[in-house]
């Protein structure tokens, strides 16, 4: 694996943000396990980027993490 990829919902659909992985992500696993360097590194992109939210706009099922810009992070990929 080399890339992490951000999956994005807006109000135009799904988009992706790809990303090389860190070098500092993949020194911390043995190679074998360099989906856990991805996770990593798709966690710490959601930590710094998205504001969590348990509702939007009085709708609870609006719930999740958004940014600034207010797409919704619905998951990442490991590549």
């Amino acid at each position: 694996m080399k890339y992490v990829i951000i999956l994005l919902l807006s109000t135009t659909g799904l988009e992706q943000i790809k990303y090389p992985l860190k070098k500092s992500f993949l020194e911390k696993y043995p190679k074998e396990y360099s989906a856990l360097a991805c996770g990593d590194q798709a966690e710490e992109w959601r930590l710094n980027n998205t504001t969590y939210y348990d509702h939007k706009n009085n709708d609870a099922k609006q719930q999740g993490n958004y940014t600034k810009d207010g797409k919704l992070m619905i998951g990442s990929l490991c590549e």
